[in-house]
């Protein structure tokens, strides 16, 4: 009998990365109806402010949920299916009663921690956020619940239906916006996602039912399983998860300290700055991940710098270029996608100059989100931890330093914390994996950032002859820019256009259905 496409691996990956492109998409479109209903003004910056916590710990839950529950389910599956089955009924109700218990904290405590934030705001903002905060806890107990029935369905190997259910929340907050955001205002949001979160809920439980039997009422949860689980290489992961997740929260805490507005620019620009990151650099870690674990297992240390230097010749090959039209003609972008509606030109300006800074990251932030992924494959991940907390807290001190600068500042502490994080893993990861050639980044980023200056400034005295100012003509001295910096790589034949197209092959959806 023959399986079925989804439950397979080759499957399961073409599904979840159409579907999970699919949800980028429904997620850009979302904030784009975000800067259209409601731009710069304060009323959005009181529902990031009210809402950074709550998303945040439902982040973090499903993070927890899956590294919780899937070794442990399949180990007790192989050997006792009934043993897995009360192992999957004290999981999701030791989940579910945590979640409800940590949003009843949450909402007792709500009035600090709203205070926290907001400590220089008015009553009425600091009503607001709570209210956005107090509709996003009820979501927590479900976001709970969700996180175990999704591991579930992952351990057996029904990745269709996980991967699906995250299209409720896009869906539902894009609706709800169309349909009622000029009568209920911002509070509409947190309504369509806690909508969303109930039908992911209701479609998992639904699906669930086919692979256990969930009576809930029958079993008693005993606290020793969780002891069963919980080894320290876990912790570290969470914490590590856990503690990457303060740099939105640590912005919030300056609301009061930048211009009205801020917090939504800063929102808007990280969206846009991390969109190549998305497409191209988690693509790339999917394709290193596990070729240089196999490399390292074998002690194949040749391979292991093949591929490092791999992934630093590609990012930085891909990333300056980036980096460049996000600095130069970031306010093109901005207008491409967000300026309309109540997302104003003066929105547009002061979202471009929070970008600008964010952008100076974005090449070093690219090559350490694969280095994240090599800590793991050579067990370091505690060496990692203390990395993500030194980066965290190099956030944080900048912060108060370069408050001043209101929103750009707090955007300039994200970048200095981010080169952080690569200079760190670089230095350490040079060390551990014993790479010759150390000097391998700094020539690359070299290489490239004088291509990328020469070309943008002859584009620039070209077009500045023929073509007027406007979207169109900026949008021309971007492609103009692209082709030159293109074409000069590939006139030289540098190695990076080599090695880019060789490993992107690895991810074509037609090579992973012939092996499947």
């Amino acid at each position: 009998m023959s399986q079925k496409f989804t439950s397979t691996i080759a499957g399961a990956s073409i599904f979840i990365s159409l579907l999970g492109l699919a949800s980028r998409g429904l997620g850009f479109f979302r904030e784009m109806i975000f800067a259209n209903n409601f731009g710069l003004e304060t009323e959005f910056d009181l529902y990031l402010v009210g809402a950074v916590l709550p998303i945040t710990i439902n982040a973090i839950i499903l993070y927890i949920g899956q590294n919780y529950f899937i070794p442990e389910y399949q180990k007790k599956y192989a050997s006792d299916t009934e043993e897995a089955q009360r192992y999957f009924k004290q999981s999701f109700i030791g989940f579910t009663l945590a979640g409800i218990l940590l949003a009843a904290l949450l909402y007792l405590t709500g009035n600090i921690i709203i205070n926290f934030y907001m400590h220089s705001a008015s009553l009425d903002d600091r009503l607001s956020a709570a209210t956005v905060f107090n509709i996003f806890l009820i979501t927590i107990p479900f976001s709970a619940s969700i996180s175990i029935l999704s591991a579930l369905l992952q351990s057996v190997y029904e990745f269709k239906y996980p991967a699906f259910a995250i299209l409720f929340l896009n869906v539902s907050i894009i609706l709800m916006l169309i349909l009622f955001s000029d009568r209920f205002g911002v509070y509409i949001i947190p309504v369509g996602y806690l909508i969303g979160t109930v039908l992911q809920f209701g479609y998992l439980l639904y699906n669930s039912g086919k692979f256990v039997r969930i009576n809930l009422l029958n079993d008693k949860f005993e606290l020793k399983q969780l002891k069963s689980v919980l080894s320290s290489s876990i912790i570290i992961i969470i914490l590590i998860e856990s503690i990457s997740q303060l740099y939105t929260i640590f912005d919030r805490y300056f609301y009061g300290e930048i211009s009205s507005g801020g917090i939504a620019s800063l929102n808007y620009a990280f969206i846009i700055w991390f969109l190549p990151i998305s497409i191209f650099s988690i693509s790339l870690a999917t394709a290193i991940f596990p070729i240089i674990t196999k490399a390292i297992n074998d002690e194949s240390y040749d391979e292991i710098e093949r591929i490092y230097n791999e992934n630093i010749s590609i990012n930085t090959f891909l990333f300056i270029p980036f980096a460049f039209i996000l600095f130069f003609y970031g306010d093109i972008v901005i207008k491409i996608f967000f300026e309309r509606g109540k997302f104003i030109s003066e929105s547009t300006e002061i979202t471009f100059g929070v970008l600008k800074f964010y952008s100076l990251s974005l090449v070093f932030y690219s090559v350490y989100a694969v280095f994240n992924k090599i800590f793991y494959s050579i067990n370091q991940a505690k060496i990692l931890m203390f990395i993500t907390i030194a980066g965290v807290s190099i956030k944080l001190v900048f912060n108060f330093i370069l408050v001043d600068l209101h929103q750009d500042g707090l955007a300039l502490s994200t970048s200095i914390s981010f080169i952080f994080f690569f200079f760190a893993s670089y230095v350490i990861l040079n060390k551990k994996l014993k790479i010759k050639d150390r000097l391998l980044f700094l020539k690359e980023f070299i290489f490239h950032l004088v291509n990328c200056s020469i070309c943008i400034i002859l584009v620039k005295i070209v077009t500045d002859s023929f073509l007027k100012n406007g979207i169109f003509g900026e949008v021309v001295t971007i492609i103009l820019f692209l082709v030159a910096y293109s074409l000069t790589v590939f006139k030289i034949n540098h190695n990076a256009v080599n090695i880019t197209t060789r490993v992107f092959k690895r991810l074509n959806f037609f090579n992973v259905l012939k092996t499947g």
